[in-house]
């Protein structure tokens, strides 16, 4: 169907089986990724991932024949779009393994590669030589931080963040960040967006009949753009203040060398204490007066919780409620 090369054979055998299903089948099933709950099972008509296909190499132009790596699982939606991509637009492919840092190994020619926000900080910091010589990069799949950007501004590049979810197959809108960074998302053709409640909604009618409804906070600049604020799932009622998790991360990453997020644990007096998660094996202790010079009044944290690994999802977001489920009330330490 396609020409393709794989780093090793389980990677070819993958491909092979996506192959057989996507000829065989009129729908292909993908799970969503469990990051804010238990995984789910949905069934996609094949020309569902068609026409997400085709707007992604119309909004970017990839033209036959081009030359993409696919450094994403392809047990992923991330990785199961890719391939559609590349048998719409007869690409040449080559599949490696998702690993931090993707192009360790690659020498070869490449138009077009898809990332998520660790592996792109990584060859930001490793390998950004590489990284130029690469037409299109879209980045997606998690939150996207300030020093990530920053990496990308002294490197002097400008990469697409895409914003999308599971159940509306890929991304359904994009944004430039690096040198040029835009404050909004914009949505790709046939997309318009509302808000009910603060919430985003997704107007897609050639995907789905009803708008859908998600728990993604944002600020509607028009029918076609918005800003992303976070997940409201995730807010924290602090003492009948809310606070977003997100927005306090974003001032906290400069600060922090290890990975962390913020949650809400319960609270007797509060509702919710705002607490701080850190990933790390040493003996590092954040300090309020640091902590203070980042944040707002109420957005310091109360307690923070050392783990020895934040639990992940298969497409390398953080999961959060599985982490937490984890941590017990001795765990918790005061920030002093």
């Amino acid at each position: 169907m396609i020409s393709a090369k794989f780093q090793n054979e389980a990677i070819e055998k993958a491909f092979l089986n996506f192959q057989s299903e996507w000829k065989k089948n009129d729908s292909i099933e993908v799970f969503t990724s469990g990051s804010t709950g238990e995984p789910k099972n949905i069934l996609f008509p094949k020309e569902k991932m068609i026409l997400s296909a085709n707007k992604t190499i119309n909004f970017f132009n990839l033209r036959n024949s081009i030359n993409a790596l696919i450094c994403l699982s392809l047990e992923t939606i991330a990785g199961k779009m890719m391939l559609v991509r590349a048998f719409v637009g007869k690409w040449k492919l080559n599949i490696v393994e998702p690993t931090a840092n993707p192009l360790n190994n690659i020498d070869d020619k490449i138009d077009f590669v898809a990332l998520v926000p660790v592996q792109l900080e990584r060859i930001l910091l490793e390998s950004p030589e590489k990284l130029r010589k690469i037409n299109t990069i879209i980045v997606g799949g998690a939150p996207v931080s300030n020093f990530l950007i920053n990496l990308l501004k002294e490197n002097e590049m400008t990469v697409f963040q895409t914003f999308g979810m599971t159940e509306t197959v890929s991304h359904i809108a994009i944004r430039k960040i690096g040198m040029q960074t835009d404050n909004f998302y914009e949505t790709v053709d046939g997309v318009k967006v509302s808000a009910l409640n603060g919430n985003l909604m997704i107007h897609y009618p050639e995907m789905f009949e009803e708008p859908l409804q998600t728990k993604d906070q944002v600020n509607i600049i028009s029918s076609t753009k918005f800003k992303w604020l976070g997940r409201s799932d995730f807010m924290i009622n602090s003492g009948g203040v809310k606070l977003n998790p997100e927005k306090i991360e974003q001032k906290l990453v400069e600060l922090i060398p290890f990975p962390f997020f913020i949650c809400g644990l319960n609270d007797e007096n509060l509702g919710q204490k705002l607490a701080l998660v850190i990933e790390n094996n040493s003996n590092y202790t954040p300090e309020k007066e640091r902590l203070k010079g980042f944040l707002d009044k109420y957005e310091t944290p109360k307690v923070f919780i050392t783990v020895k690994e934040i639990v992940r999802t298969k497409s390398g977001k953080m999961n959060r409620i599985k982490t937490i489920e984890k941590i017990n009330e001795d765990d918790w330490k005061t920030i002093v």
